[in-house]
This record gives C-alpha cells, structure tokens and sequence, in this order.
C-alpha cells in the first residue's frame, strides 16, 4: 500500500483513541497493521483498544511489541510511549527511567511530566512526583490542549478526504471511518461546534 494510505488509515486510528471509540479502532490499527510498516504506534494503539474492550492478553502482547519497538528508536516520543507500554506491562522502574530519557530530550512537552508523575508516584518517589506533577500544570496553563474530541475529529475530516481521494482503497475501510466520524459529531457536535461548522458541511 501507499505511504498516503499508510498515513490517512493511522490519522484514523489514532482518532479513534482521541474519541475513546475502541471498536472502530480495533478495525482500524488491525487495518494499518496488515497493510503497512509495522511501527510502535500502530502496536501501542491497538493495545490500548484490545484492553479497553477487555482482551487483557492480546493488549499485553501488543504492549510489549510496542515497546520492542519504541526501545529501537530512542527519540523523546518513542521514550515516552515506550514508558507507557512499560507502565502497562508492570514494569515501572522502566517505565520511570524511560519517563526521566524522554524529559531529558525534550523538557517542553507537558505530557511527559505528567507521565513522570505517575511513575514516581507508583514506585514510591512520592517528592519527585510531586515536583513533576507542579511542572506539568505549569506547562498546560502556559499552553493548554486541544479538546481531545474535537482533536479526532478534526483528523477525521482530514484522514477521509484523503482516503477518498485515491484509487483502490478498500471500501471497508472508508466505510468505518465515515461511521467513526458520523457518530462523532453527533456525540460532540456541543463541544466542536465551531470547528464541525468550519470544516465539514453535514446537516
């Protein structure tokens, strides 16, 4: 498959996580994983939907391929999912260490702290949690984030047109994304009106 649909089909999955619609993203980490390179995120994603709609054991395996995979990159992002994966795999000496690599890179990403914290917190360093926790807030009043919701659908919007606009894809997947999207916006047209009237002219 083409690296445009490798990239419309992960926008997708990745909304659907933003959204917390697991179902749809099961079908669609599954899609990206059969069709395109195998990548940390697309194991970590499926993870988390395989545990959210209570298949402990495959989520445990997908953890740890994903932080097979993020170990073998080693940039702050692959550090900090890599933690997370670790989190989940109850290895939280790791997990707290790959938290600490990835702040070391990258300082300025509020997340990261965040991730520390609870780290610390699970591994009985409850100052440093503390400290983290405070360094987190003050990032996320300096620059808060985007509603999670409204970030998903945004990214449908896009990950649709694109997938629309080539040849040959698979309209099983087209379809699932649609479906995605339409829920979506029913469920938080309130909190997204501004951007569903924007961007997507849907009665």
């Amino acid at each position: 498959m083409s690296m445009d649909f490798c990239k419309a089909l992960y926008k997708a999955a990745e909304a659907s996580i933003c959204l917390m619609e697991y179902s749809h993203g099961l079908e669609l980490y599954r899609g990206y994983l059969s069709r395109c390179p195998e990548i940390p995120g697309a194991w970590h994603g499926l993870a988390i939907c395989l545990e959210a709609t209570g298949n402990k054991s495959e989520a445990l395996k997908a953890y740890e391929r994903a932080l097979e995979l993020n170990l073998r990159q080693g940039d702050a992002l692959s550090l900090l999912w890599g933690g997370w994966c670790a989190f989940k795999l109850g290895k939280y000496e790791l997990a707290y260490r790959l938290f600490k690599e990835s702040i070391e890179k990258e300082p300025n990403y509020a997340y990261s702290w965040h991730s520390l914290a609870v780290a610390a917190f699970k591994i009985g360093k409850r100052e440093e949690g503390e400290v983290a926790m405070a360094k987190y807030r003050a990032l996320v009043k300096e620059k808060p984030y985007e509603r999670r919701e409204c970030e998903g659908i945004s990214m449908l919007i896009d990950s649709l047109e694109s997938l629309k606009n080539m040849r040959s894809v698979d309209q099983g997947i087209i379809e699932v994304v649609e479906d995605l999207l339409t829920k979506a916006i029913t469920k938080h047209k309130g909190k997204c009106a501004q951007l569903i009237m924007n961007n997507y002219n849907r009665p």
